[in-house]
């Protein structure tokens, strides 16, 4: 090749070499840079790269019945969320203009349609400093999305640098109404509860700390058994700049998902009872319109396992899931004597009208007042004086006459009369013997049951009364006080003082004195008791439990709801409740057997309830009906009536007992014991002459 051809290649060989060296002399420089001229700065920068260490939250385990029905699981729901990691890491673009587009997109699908794609824009930016506690775990900006919706984010991903559409594990109770109360429903910790949550046993025992953002049960076996039922955390470790800005992330330990709890209720026999009670009530409401109300509980007498526990109004946990509106707010939470949430089987205090006699009669053979045999005339001339008469009750309906009662004769017709005459004579003789053996049976006394929310009640004695009365009187003295001192201390005068003083002490002095009189056990107080009305009041369970501990030789069991706790993958049983004598009662054997007999005369022959287990040839066992009376003598309540209705079954070896309750149902038979006579032929496979 000739020297003139080859001198552009030379030159442009030449020009080549000069840009490599330039790039070669462009990265040394930017070399030396970085790693010697500006070294201690970015060596400053990257120490101020930190790891956190973030929870991954664990999918709820599920709540069966004894069967293994599902009652409580966690279902995918597709939501949209934000990763605050890949928003942070977006190129080429603002990430509050990624939120700005996202608010667009969402806006015809906000719960608010009338809000402005700004203002959508606010609330995200609010959920997104609201999760300040683990500001890197994705924050849900819209939960349970339509597929168009869907469809719309997945069309505009490139644009949605962060925004993802995720199933998230979502509450979910596929019965619905059922055993609502005592399933109880999941939402987020509040700043109040953290405390009360981290002091639990099981907590404490393992380490585990509750903190802002946990979900966790807000009551029934969703918030007792809320450790076992939440799962183990997973961790992963994100890497944030100086600036707070992630960097990068993994996944550690992967979370462990809740257990399985298994209850030891039947959902097909609580469907009964709730069947049945929807049934008894809306046929006392043709008669009275206030009726809506009532409970119920079956229990296992040798266990103390509960089978069925109902509360009407039923609570749906499915509604309490996600933004709550102001109906169902006021449905489910608003005025507690309405409440769908409250368990009125667990919580709900009612007067145990006639009830209760079963319980007047052994403290009267305890106490020997009374024989089995011996007999009263059923006339209010046998309460003794005019004067006394008028402070007791006459038979139901009034002017009735069973003729001569025993102790037999006046359970099977609840007689009024035999037990004021029995009663009166107890409290006479032993002021505190009536409480003492309510307590022992479990009336008036927490049972323990593993539910939160339980009621105490009101067993009654003359020491009881003082005490209450007492802080009655503390509370009046007291407000007396702040009403007078401030007066006085101010008094311009003498004399003003000197009036003030007098008022005060004339205040005093009828405080006492209402106090001495009140404070007193009256006859009519002996007389109330004795047939369940007057202080006595009393949760559905406490009642099922009385019952419970009479056949089932005098022992007071523990009443529980969860059975076992469960490995949700292997089945293992992780652990298991087991039943628990709480106190043997002082009665002796023969006088429950003779409480019992009587209990049996209720339901066969001239007793109150014969015709409801009329057409159940297979039926064997007893029950006790009540009328239990709203409030007092010639008043509006007076007039007003709860059902009340206790049963067990079989006689000769008593598996279950019942108690139930409906809201001015008036005659327990005819409502409440309705209710006990469905679960007894579901239970035991009983059939109905009659076909029904």
């Amino acid at each position: 090749m000739e020297e003139q051809e080859r001198k552009p290649y030379l030159h442009r060989l030449r020009g080549l070499g000069i840009v490599v060296l330039l790039v070669f002399a462009i990265l040394a420089f930017n070399l030396w840079r970085l790693q010697i001229s500006q070294s201690s700065y970015y060596a400053t920068m990257a120490k101020g790269n930190v790891m956190q260490l973030v929870t991954v939250p664990p999918t709820r385990g599920d709540i069966k019945d004894c069967n293994g029905t599902l009652l409580a699981t966690s279902v995918p729901e597709f939501a949209i969320t934000i990763d605050w990691l890949d928003l942070q890491k977006a190129k080429n673009t603002d990430w509050k203009e990624v939120v700005h587009r996202l608010a667009g997109y969402i806006q015809p699908y906000w719960t608010n349609q009338a809000e402005s794609v700004d203002a959508i824009t606010e609330d995200i930016f609010a959920m997104i400093q609201n999760q300040q506690w683990e500001r890197y775990r994705p924050v849900t900006v819209l939960s349970n999305v339509p597929e168009t919706l869907q469809a719309v984010i997945t069309e505009h991903q490139d644009e949605l640098p962060g925004v993802s559409i995720d199933a998230l594990p979502v509450r979910s109770y596929p019965q619905n109404f059922l055993m609502g109360q005592v399933l109880g429903y999941v939402r987020e910790i509040s700043p109040e509860e953290i405390p009360q949550f981290n002091e639990q046993p099981l907590a404490k025992q393992y380490g585990f700390t509750y903190t802002q953002g946990d979900l966790v049960g807000k009551m029934g076996v969703e918030k007792s058994y809320d450790y076992w039922l939440r799962g183990k955390e997973g961790t992963q470790q994100v890497v944030v700049d100086n600036s707070a800005r992630p960097i990068n992330k993994k996944v550690i330990q992967p979370a462990e998902p809740g257990k399985t709890v298994q209850l030891t209720l039947d959902a097909n026999l609580q469907q009964t009872v709730q069947t049945t009670l929807d049934q008894v009530i809306a046929e006392v409401q043709k008669s009275h319109a206030d009726a809506k109300a009532g409970a119920a509980v079956m229990i296992d007498v040798k266990t103390g396992k509960i089978l069925a526990m109902a509360s009407r109004p039923y609570m749906n946990p499915n509604d309490l899931i996600g933004t709550i509106s102001e109906d169902v707010a006021e449905k489910y939470f608003k005025n507690e004597a309405d409440a769908a949430s409250y368990n009125r089987a667990l919580s709900g205090l009612y007067p145990p009208g006639s009830t209760y006699k079963m319980l007047t009669a052994m403290a009267a053979l305890d106490s020997k007042v009374v024989t089995p045999n011996e007999s009263f005339r059923d006339v209010m001339s046998s309460l003794g004086s005019p004067s006394v008469q008028m402070q007791g009750t006459e038979e139901w309906g009034g002017g009735l006459d069973f003729g001569m009662v025993n102790m037999t004769r006046g359970l099977a017709h609840s007689s009024n009369i035999y037990f004021q005459i029995v009663g009166r004579r107890v409290f006479e003789s032993n002021p505190e013997l009536m409480k003492q053996l309510s307590n022992e049976f479990g009336l008036g006394v927490k049972s323990g049951i593993d539910l939160p929310g339980e009621a105490t009640g009101i067993a009654p004695s003359a020491e009881w009364k003082k005490s209450y009365y007492g802080k009655l009187r503390d509370e009046k003295l007291k407000a007396i006080d702040t009403k007078y001192d401030p007066k006085i201390s101010q008094a311009t005068d003498e004399k003003t003082k000197q009036d003030l003083l007098k008022k005060k002490e004339a205040e005093i002095r009828d405080v006492n004195n209402w106090y001495n009189y009140e404070s007193d056990w009256k006859i009519y107080d002996s007389f109330n008791n004795s047939i369940g009305q007057g202080y006595n009041v009393y949760t559905p369970l406490q009642l099922a439990n009385y019952v419970a501990t009479i056949v089932n030789g005098g022992k007071r069991m523990q009443p529980y709801v969860v059975d076992k706790i469960l490995d949700p993958v292997s089945g293992e049983v992780v652990s298991q409740n087991e039943p628990k004598v709480l106190n043997n009662v002082s009665v002796s054997p023969e006088d429950m057997e003779t409480v019992k007999k009587g209990m049996a005369a209720v339901t066969s022959g001239e007793g109150t309830a014969a015709w409801l287990f009329a057409d159940v040839p297979e039926f064997t066992g007893g029950g006790k009906t009540g009328t239990a009376q709203l409030g007092s003598k010639d008043t509006i309540a007076g007039n007003l009536f709860n059902g009340m209705f206790v049963a067990f079954a079989p006689y000769d070896d008593p598996q279950v007992a019942f108690a139930g309750a409906v809201e001015y149902g008036g005659h327990g038979g005819e409502t409440a014991g309705v209710v006990a006579k469905a679960a007894f032929m579901q239970y035991f496979g009983w059939k109905s002459t009659s076909g029904r």
